[in-house]
């Protein structure tokens, strides 16, 4: 039986060589296909929005219920600056609505502005967006929005969104 082993791997060396290489281009092909692969699933971290004048918008949701236990608390994924002009005038107002103060980084100093929006539910519904709007008396126009992936809400339930908006002083 050795014998006979022998002879078969002398009489196909070529085809063993052939499927030995082809085995191993395959394996380079599929380990680069893998590296790729995994560029394309690292999460870019993106809960927040930054606009052209550089205006960084945070925004975290908490959901508590009526008996005070908390539901659910989330960061949104995609905040979207409808008016940033209009933005920019609504938080140059001196509101007790915002709080403000600085921080300094290396030589540039940053305007950090938060803002809390609180809601109790009268009814049950699913919410699935948090705005930032600015009313003249008759009209309200939404500057920001903050989408996340939403949540089921019942009556009396408290949600809180913790808006966070950094800018250049």
């Amino acid at each position: 039986m050795t014998r006979e082993l022998i002879v078969t791997l002398v009489a196909f060396p070529r085809s063993l060589l052939a499927l030995k290489l082809f085995q191993s281009l395959e394996m380079r092909y599929l380990l680069a296909a893998m590296i790729l692969a995994s560029f394309c699933l690292v999460p870019i971290g993106n809960s927040y929005a930054q606009t052209p004048n550089n205006l960084a918008i945070f925004v975290q949701i908490k959901v508590v219920d009526s008996g005070g236990n908390l539901v659910s608390y989330m960061e949104a994924t995609k905040i979207t600056v409808t008016d940033v002009s209009k933005l920019n005038l609504l938080l140059d107002q001196n509101s007790p609505v915002f709080s403000k103060s600085f921080v300094t980084n290396g030589a540039q100093k940053f305007e950090v502005i938060k803002a809390n929006d609180t809601v109790v539910h009268t009814s049950d519904t699913i919410v699935s967006q948090n705005m930032i709007s600015s009313s003249d008396g008759q009209h309200s126009i939404v500057l920001a929005t903050a989408d996340h992936d939403g949540y089921p809400v019942v009556k009396g339930d408290t949600v809180t969104a913790y808006w966070t908006l950094i800018r250049p002083a």
